[in-house]
C-alpha cells in the first residue's frame, strides 16, 4: 500500500459514515410520520447534520490529498523494517489503534494494530477502554509479524514473535526499561504541544518524534503536520521497539 492508496481508502471510511448518517436519520423521519405525537424533528436533525459535515468535509479532504499524491510502486530493494531510519506515523480508520507507518518515498512499511479488534469497541469511553487488555503486532508490509504490544492501564509490554519478553514501556513515569540487560529508557517532551517527544538510553538519544516540519521532497506525499519518527544511525532493533511502545501510547487514543 502506498499513501496515496491509504488517502483513498480513508476518503471512502468518511463517505460511508456519511452515507450512513443520512440513511439513519431518514429512516428515524419516517418512523415518526407513523407516531401519534412527533418527535422535534429539528433537535435530532441537528447532531446528524453536524456529524455528516464533518464526514463529508473529512471525505472531501481525503479524496483530494489521494489525488495529489504521486503514484509509488514497490522495488525489489525494501529493506528490512529495522534497518529504515525515517518512519513517518498516520492513523486508520478502526475501533481501536492502527497505526500505519510509512517510508519517506510514501510505501507502507509497516503498521501497528490490534490482532483481535472488536467494531464495540467504538461505543467505549477511553476511561474504560484503558483498564482492557489489548494484543498489538507490528507487521511489516508484507504481513510479517515482527513483535507484539501487550496494553494494560499505563503499561506496554513488548515481546518477540516467540513470546519472549523483550522489554517494559511504563507510560504514566514515561519510562521503558529492557528485561535481559536492564537498561533504562526515558520520554523526554521537548514541547508542551506534543510535536518534539524525545525517547532517551541514559544520556543518549534513541528517536525523536516530530511534526509541523518536513524536508521539500516528502511533501508531495504527506500533508505537513504528519508526525515523523526518527531514529539515530546506533540505534538497535529494542531500542525501535521501545519507542514505538511509546508511540502506541502516545496515540492509542487519538482520533482513528
Amino acid at each position: 500500500m502506498s499513501v496515496q492508496q491509504y488517502y483513498f481508502k480513508t476518503a471512502q471510511s468518511y463517505f460511508q459514515a456519511f452515507i450512513f448518517s443520512i440513511l439513519v436519520f431518514t429512516v428515524l423521519i419516517v418512523i415518526s410520520i407513523f407516531l401519534p405525537s412527533r418527535p422535534p424533528l429539528g433537535l435530532i436533525f441537528i447532531p446528524f447534520f453536524c456529524f455528516a459535515c464533518v464526514q463529508l468535509q473529512g471525505y472531501m479532504k481525503y479524496l483530494r490529498r489521494s489525488r495529489e499524491s504521486v503514484p509509488v510502486t514497490y522495488g525489489a530493494n525494501m529493506s528490512n523494517f529495522f534497518s529504515y531510519s525515517d518512519v513517518l506515523l498516520t492513523l486508520a480508520p478502526a475501533p481501536a489503534l492502527r497505526l500505519m507507518l510509512f517510508h519517506p518515498n510514501s510505501l507502507l512499511i509497516g503498521e501497528i494494530k490490534e490482532l483481535k479488534a472488536k467494531k464495540w469497541r467504538y461505543l467505549l469511553p477511553d476511561i474504560i477502554d484503558l483498564r482492557l487488555k489489548k494484543k498489538f503486532g507490528l507487521f511489516d508490509h508484507q504481513g510479517n509479524l515482527l513483535a507484539m504490544f501487550i496494553v494494560k492501564n499505563q503499561q506496554v509490554d513488548i515481546l518477540d514473535v516467540e513470546l519472549n519478553s523483550v522489554a517494559v514501556y511504563e507510560n504514566q513515569q514515561q519510562t521503558g526499561h529492557v528485561v535481559e540487560t536492564g537498561a533504562e529508557y526515558m520520554r523526554k517532551d521537548e514541547s508542551s504541544l506534543y510535536t518534539d517527544i524525545r525517547l532517551l538510553k541514559g544520556e543518549q538519544l534513541v528517536s525523536r518524534l516530530q511534526k509541523g516540519w518536513m524536508p521539500t521532497g516528502w511533501s508531495e506525499y504527506f500533508c505537513v503536520n504528519t508526525p515523523i519518527l526518527s531514529f539515530e544511525t546506533y540505534t538497535d532493533k529494542t531500542d525501535k521497539l521501545l519507542a514505538l511502545a511509546a508511540m502506541i501510547s502516545q496515540y492509542q487514543y487519538e482520533n482513528h
